[in-house]
């Protein structure tokens, strides 16, 4: 059953992947700030009907398995890894992940699930649940919150159904060009349709933001008769892209999956009618059948083109779809799709928990939690990789599973492929984010027959590929059994974790999950981490000079007076020494260098130099002792030069 022995069809690469694109523009559009929100008296505001509801949860059924689909490149259970922490014996605590940090996000809103998702800057965490979102600062201290549809209040009042509630929340954090964007989901599910965006207009999430309605049931321009929903967000250094599920409005049923593409530039400038590209009815381009949950990537670096994944539409999954759009930002994008094999997989069963999942009314006795139907729910492109996870069932079918995969872009073959979890236990809904030195973090939920529903973490640093022993971030509380409205009879937890990238510290993670409440509520717990072990960690990329036998990794972030942020371009020189560039690649701004003077004053030596009156920021990160140092060229004055032979301790 290996990849190597099969082939696709002769016609699969001349096959229709996508019908589009199709040019589309609209005119909803508000500028909003937290300040003004505040004293407006709206930021707390919600329908008139009270807190709202969401929609149901529409879910896709799976294509029955059919002949001529991509083959697996192993057969399922093959990539299954046991959790240490949960082993009889076995070892218990991880040997190179660190919490550093850990702080409660929201707690129940009365908006059921939450779906909990972050996003990290350079001095803020901006969190979004299914009803509200916030900012913290970094150390856990709330400067900012609100609910969503007051957020969104001054664009929903230019729509026909101003009551229509604000859901399926996603957040980034623009590396490339210092903004924040914020994007929900909002219809009636009969006859109006919206995807809510926000943009903020600097790297501090505090300030102004920008913000549309944009339709949500039309193709280009053209009405498509379907509504949007479960959009995923992802970016690159070109445009930003967003992919839906569209459902019929006439019964609910799914049609296909769309991708909408957005240009930068008119966002970011505040432009009160953005123009975008979409394209819809995307199909596997070996079977043609219908595709669904695509799943743009959050990039770091410069590919060229930006990637998307999504899983297999067939009942055993074989494989994923890698996506890639080129030409964003133009007249004429183009969409093209290769399906990548991968080890086969199911969709996952519902989980029980601590003291089993009493029934109640509308969902008899087990009330089990709803771990979803294994879609693709993040993905990273960073070093010549896209990272993906997702749930899937154990071998057996009475177990869930957290699973990532890294697929090699020069190869379009499966690189890693793990499947994470133990009897006993139920894992579901996992998030990953990949640190500058390709070490992965993944944060998920678990429940056990012995445990409530919780927040674990695990790692796989670069120096091992073996998947650490599971760290629980927050213990569930209490049981959980609460079956959501709109005539649903499951116990829904959600759809999805998240986890980002620190662009100020490239090997800090942070990740944002939920977990079981006393009193049948959830809350959120939100937590700083990073992956430190022995041996030098950095893995050179764009925006990363790694030095001293891959020991040291040196990154640079810049600030103008106008508040627009962005990191350097690395460029290595020798060994030892290398340089940053911001604005053109011929302009050198810091030359940065770090020697050994361990048998000198038993310190690591730090050297700058720059050429800019720019807001500076460079850290040198020591990866093998998970120390660093940071160093700042205050706004307006020259660089100073840096002579530090005290920066950092030697072993």
């Amino acid at each position: 059953m290996g990849a190597a022995a099969w082939t696709p069809p002769a016609d699969a690469a001349e096959r229709r992947t996508a019908d589009g694109p199709a040019a589309g523009s609209a005119a909803r559009f508000a500028v909003i700030s937290p300040r003004d929100l505040a004293a407006s008296g709206r930021i707390k505001a919600g329908p008139r009907g009270g807190v709202g509801a969401i929609p149901p949860e529409l879910e896709i059924a799976d294509i029955p398995d059919r002949a001529g689909t991509t083959r697996p490149s192993a057969p399922r259970g093959a990539n299954e890894r046991d959790d240490p922490a949960r082993a009889p014996h076995g070892t218990l605590r991880p040997k190179t992940s660190s919490v550093l940090a850990g702080f409660r996000g929201f707690t129940d809103t009365g908006v059921r699930p939450p779906d909990p998702i972050v996003a990290a800057g350079p001095d803020h965490v901006v969190v979004a649940v299914n009803s509200s979102w916030a900012v913290y600062t970094k150390s856990g201290t709330t400067v900012f919150d609100t609910t969503a549809f007051g957020w969104f209040l001054p664009v929903l009042e230019k729509v026909p159904n101003g009551d229509l509630v604000p859901y399926d929340p996603q957040v980034a954090y623009d590396q490339f060009r210092g903004r924040w964007i914020l994007l929900y989901s909002a219809t009636d599910t009969t006859s109006e349709s919206f995807l809510l965006v926000s943009v903020s207009s600097s790297s501090d999430p505090t300030g102004p933001w920008f913000s549309w309605a944009l339709p949500g049931d039309v193709n280009g321009t053209v009405p498509s008769g379907n509504f949007s929903d479960f959009p995923a967000l992802g970016y690159d250094d070109t445009a930003i892209y967003v992919a839906t599920n569209q459902f019929r409005y006439a019964d609910h049923g799914f049609d296909y999956a769309r991708l909408r593409v957005l240009a930068k530039d008119a966002l970011y400038a505040g432009a009160p009618t953005p123009a975008w590209s979409d394209f819809w009815n995307l199909q596997d381009p070996v079977s043609g059948a219908n595709v669904h949950s695509v799943r743009p990537v959050r990039t770091f670096g410069s590919p060229g083109v930006e990637y998307l994944v999504g899983n297999s539409p067939f009942a055993t999954r074989t494989f994923v779809t890698l996506w890639s759009v080129a030409g964003a930002g133009t007249e004429t994008p183009s969409l093209s799709g290769a399906d990548v094999p991968v080890t086969a997989s199911a969709a996952p069963p519902r989980a029980n928990q601590q003291g089993g999942s009493p029934g109640t009314s509308g969902c008899p006795t087990p009330c089990l939690i709803d771990t979803g139907i294994g879609v693709i729910a993040s993905a990273v492109y960073r070093n010549g990789s896209v990272w993906l996870a997702h749930t899937v069932a154990d071998q057996s079918g009475a177990y869930s599973r957290a699973r990532y995969a890294r697929i090699g872009i020069a190869s379009k073959s499966v690189l890693e492929d793990a499947s994470f979890g133990a009897d006993g236990c139920w894992y579901f809904f996992p998030a990953i984010a990949v640190d500058a030195g390709d070490n992965l973090s993944m944060v998920f939920g678990r429940s056990c027959t012995d445990a409530f529903a919780g927040v674990g973490l695990t790692v796989r640093s670069i120096a091992d590929d073996t998947l650490e022993p599971s760290v629980i971030l927050k213990d569930g509380l209490a049981s959980y059994v609460v079956p959501v409205g709109n005539g649903e009879v499951v116990n829904r937890w959600g759809d999805f974790f998240g986890a980002a990238s620190d662009p100020s510290d490239p090997g800090k993670i942070w990740v944002f999950g939920e977990y079981a409440d006393v009193s049948e509520r959830w809350s959120t717990w939100i937590a700083e981490t990073a992956v430190a072990f022995a041996g030098g960690s950095c893995a050179a990329d764009d925006m990363s000079l790694c030095l001293s036998d891959g020991r040291f990794r040196a990154a640079a972030s810049w600030k103008k007076a106008d508040g627009s942020t962005g990191s350097g371009q690395a460029v290595p020189i020798t060994g030892d020494t290398g340089y940053f560039w911001f604005f053109d690649a011929s302009n050198i701004e810091i030359v940065a260098k770090v020697l050994d003077g361990c048998g000198v004053n038993g310190r690591f030596w730090v050297f700058l130099g720059g050429l800019t009156n720019l807001e500076v920021t460079l850290t040198v990160t020591d990866t093998q002792a998970n120390a660093a140092r940071t160093y700042v060229n205050a706004p307006g004055a020259p660089f100073a030069p840096v002579q530090d032979t005290s920066a950092l301790p030697c072993p």
